[in-house]
């Protein structure tokens, strides 16, 4: 039998569905391992509005009339985990890692909105066992070594003089994931005042990049090894090519952004295509399989394993990726060396939930 919901008289008036993300995403800024603000990845946004969207349309037409975001209940959770999400490519299906992250978020803004007496009870998490779906490894997934060695290869082979201004584009950006292992986030951000640089030899040559991500530890200095540096700068002698006007201040931009982020950004689907062709060109070299990520985080994954197995201390690497502490590398453990893994043992995530996007829907 559906669980009829009901609500708590709050003293506040109820928030619309899109006020009550931006409170959550409020609310879970200050707490997060990567505090993702009000103007977080737009991820959360697309996955809350999909929700939205199946309860407007009355469980995409199976019932006449709409449903509020408060009054959903456990039928309409499994509902929209078997119809709602939808697959990129027509005919695919969902996978469960899709699915899981859409219910985490659910069940996550759901209990946040409980404890603020919006609502009486949280959805997602009365539904049925089977409902549920299975619980994702939370092993943070990483690239294989002999694929990350064909993806450097391919990141160090000499681009013809004849490339395009977007093969340079992608070739600094790649480079930028692989060894600083930025986020999607924090790549599509960059701006051209974020390129620090130093005088050298009568000239000048791009040093760092200034990371302003929104919670206080994102803000950082990551300096640039000597192929990143390049890359960047071949790339800046050739961006107005695709920048085309002064206003466009982005510094990985595009002519099609603006959907998803500011005007000129790349969106999250472009920087999954982009790291989901080069690794899967680097897997074909190196006749391995495919690891089970295909976007930008599994790059970040892998380089922040590397500096842990290399010996930076793990506070130290908590730093350069901008995480609160080291709670956050809690999920590469099983890939570090035993002496390393000690150094983040019993940590535990306390992240609302990791939509590093699954490659049916997003990023």
């Amino acid at each position: 039998m559906a669980l009829q919901q009901e609500f708590a008289q709050a003293e506040a008036p109820l928030p619309g569905d899109g006020v009550v993300l931006d409170l959550w995403l409020e609310h879970s800024s200050a707490s997060d391992r990567d505090p993702i603000g009000l103007k977080g990845e737009p991820s959360y946004r697309y996955f809350w509005n999909t929700w939205i969207r199946y309860l407007r349309t009355g469980r995409n037409g199976v019932q006449d009339q709409s449903i509020a975001w408060h009054e959903a209940i456990n039928e309409d959770v499994a509902g929209f985990l078997q119809s709602g999400p939808t697959a990129r490519k027509a005919g695919s299906a969902v996978s469960d890692v899709t699915r899981r992250r859409y219910w985490r978020l659910l069940e996550r803004i759901y209990e946040y909105a409980k404890q603020q007496g919006w609502v009486a009870i949280n959805p997602a998490t009365v539904m049925e066992e089977d409902d549920i779906p299975p619980q994702e490894n939370s092993q943070g997934a990483i690239v294989l070594p002999r694929v990350w060695h064909a993806l450097g290869k391919q990141l160090e082979r000499p681009i013809g003089k004849g490339a395009t201004a977007q093969a340079l584009r992608d070739r600094a950006l790649l480079l930028c994931f692989v060894e600083l292992g930025l986020t999607p986030m924090e790549a599509r951000s960059l701006t051209l005042s974020d390129v620090l640089y130093e005088a050298e030899r009568g000239g000048q040559r791009a040093s760092a990049l200034q990371i302003d991500g929104p919670g206080p530890r994102q803000r950082r200095r990551m300096v640039l090894p000597d192929n990143v540096s390049q890359a960047v700068e071949t790339w800046l002698g050739v961006r107005w090519q695709i920048a085309r006007t002064p206003e466009n201040v982005i510094l990985f931009c595009t002519t099609r952004g603006g959907k998803q982020g500011a005007k000129g950004q790349m969106t999250p689907v472009m920087l999954m295509l982009l790291v989901r062709d080069a690794i899967t060109k680097a897997a074909t070299e190196a006749n391995q399989p495919l690891p089970p990520r295909l976007g930008p985080q599994i790059l970040r994954n892998t380089r922040l394993t590397m500096w842990l197995n290399a010996g930076v201390p793990a506070a130290e690497v908590a730093v350069w990726a901008g995480l609160k502490n080291e709670k956050g590398l809690h999920h590469l453990r099983e890939h570090l060396n035993p002496e390393v893994r000690a150094t983040v043992a019993g940590c535990r995530s306390n992240s609302p939930t990791d939509l590093d996007c699954d490659s049916s829907v997003c990023c």
